[in-house]
């Protein structure tokens, strides 16, 4: 069992703003901060130098003794390459069926404060996409991971 004495969690919280501040940590680092992590993987992964799933020979210990031979020696092989490529390709596809932020399709609430928040949210959730399109257009290599309209509502893998 882990000691949650040394965990940085409060063990209660004493506010509404505490709360409010560990349930956004929480939402975020299960949405948008997941996307951002995860759906630019291949991206940066592909390239198999920026990031080798294993190396077949030890790092030098020495500066002035790598050259292009030792790093073409070091890297994995085809085998292997193409195993990771595999790996982070199907790592960073959204899921069929993925629910993103701002959609409920399941009505747990009523309340017409709630419903008005959920109104706004989704209103502000658009703005930010927009403006991300906006930003996006005519650009060789768009960023969109951190849109809305891209970051699911949750970890899906």
């Amino acid at each position: 069992m882990q000691d949650f004495d040394q965990c940085e969690f409060p063990k209660f919280l004493k506010s509404r703003e505490e709360l409010t501040e560990y349930l956004t940590v929480i939402v975020f680092t299960a949405s948008a901060q997941h996307a951002a992590v995860n759906f630019g993987q291949y991206d940066w992964y592909s390239w198999i130098p920026n990031a080798p799933s294993t190396m077949r020979k030890p790092p030098p210990n020495q500066k002035g003794l790598a050259n292009v031979n030792l790093i073409i020696e070091s890297l994995p092989d085809r085998g292997r390459s193409s195993w990771h490529l595999g790996a982070v390709w199907a790592l960073s596809q959204y899921q069929e069926g993925e629910l993103y932020l701002g959609m409920y399709p399941d009505e747990h609430f009523i309340e017409k404060p709630v419903k008005a928040a959920m109104e706004t949210f989704r209103k502000q959730l658009a703005e930010i996409s927009s403006s991300i399109k906006k930003r996006n257009d005519g650009k060789k290599l768009p960023y969109y991971n951190m849109s809305p309209e891209q970051i699911p509502n949750s970890v899906a893998v």
